[in-house]
């Protein structure tokens, strides 16, 4: 992987540009350097993903003053932060990072509303210890959220069986399509249920997984108000029609409209938009395409 001259990135007073790290997982590159890449490209923010934690903070925090690079936020599974939170803790304060993101939730916390309303009550608490610190918590959106929780449909009962996730998600894949039809509105959804009965989570939404659950990505960003954090602006394409699935596809190239987007994030509060193509196929193409895309350039 060799540098290049710093890209001159044109940015309105909106939302700023960055990446989430996980893009060039596979670049065999350390992540200090992998900053000073994404930075010659144009990035003027990081996310980071795992490589985060293994990595050593002082190096990390180098890079990012050198380059002028800000750590918008670390996603960090939930059960990572319940085990070694004070770890977790100084190695953001080293890099300046202030903000923590879960980026994946169980399948099975979504699939009532009390298991909804259980899981809000936990991370509202986790969110009160983390700002004790200076660090705030956020939720990223995977599709699970868009998903109806059972016993919304009258499906009480099959909604008290210990289901297992692939199981549960069928079901309500099937009530999704068959109960609901066009009565679908975002406002029943366990994503909205989880907004409503949190105080001080925030929400970066993932456009694609919002589209992946039958939502308008624009709608989403626009509900949440002060409590949207940062917007990822990454996409999915169906594979399969029922059960549904999804594949991660460059930003265009599957369900979302990205220029619809973007002008969304710029009606928004979001400080912060990013791009990820969670399975590149050409990592080190897919940064300068994201960049082109996040600042309105040809590709």
């Amino acid at each position: 992987m060799s540098h290049t001259a710093t890209a001159a990135v044109e940015t309105s007073d909106g939302p700023r540009p960055a990446i989430q790290l996980h893009t060039v997982r596979s670049i065999d590159a350390p992540l200090p350097e992998l900053i000073r890449y994404v930075a010659d490209a144009g990035y003027q923010g990081v996310e980071f993903a795992g490589a985060f934690l293994d990595a050593d903070p002082r190096a990390v925090e180098r890079a990012l003053t050198e380059t002028d690079v800000v750590p918008v936020a670390a996603h960090v599974d939930l059960s990572r932060l319940e085990d070694d939170l004070e770890p977790i803790v100084d190695r953001c304060r080293i890099v300046g990072c202030d903000r923590v993101i879960v980026p994946h939730l169980g399948s099975h916390l979504f699939r009532t509303t009390a298991t909804v309303d259980a899981l809000a009550s936990r991370l509202d608490g986790f969110a009160e210890r983390l700002d004790s610190h200076g660090i705030e918590l956020g939720y990223h959106t995977s599709r699970e959220p868009f998903l109806p929780p059972l016993d919304r449909f009258g499906l009480g009962t099959v909604s008290s069986i210990p289901l297992p996730a692939f199981v549960w998600k069928s079901v309500a894949d099937a009530a999704d399509r068959w109960l609901l039809r066009g009565n679908r509105q975002l406002d029943r959804t366990a994503f909205s249920q989880l907004a409503y009965q949190t105080d001080t989570v925030t929400f970066e939404i993932d456009v694609g997984w919002v589209a992946a659950g039958g939502y308008d990505p624009v709608e989403a960003i626009e509900s949440l108000g002060d409590r949207l954090s940062l917007v990822h602006l990454a996409d999915v394409r169906r594979t399969r029609g029922f059960p549904s699935a999804f594949r991660s596809v460059p930003p265009g190239e599957g369900l979302i409209d990205p220029d619809e987007i973007l002008a969304a994030v710029d009606r928004s509060n979001a400080d912060w938009v990013i791009f990820e193509d969670d399975d590149p196929d050409d990592p080190e193409a897919a940064i300068w395409k994201g960049i082109a895309t996040l600042c309105g350039r040809p590709v």
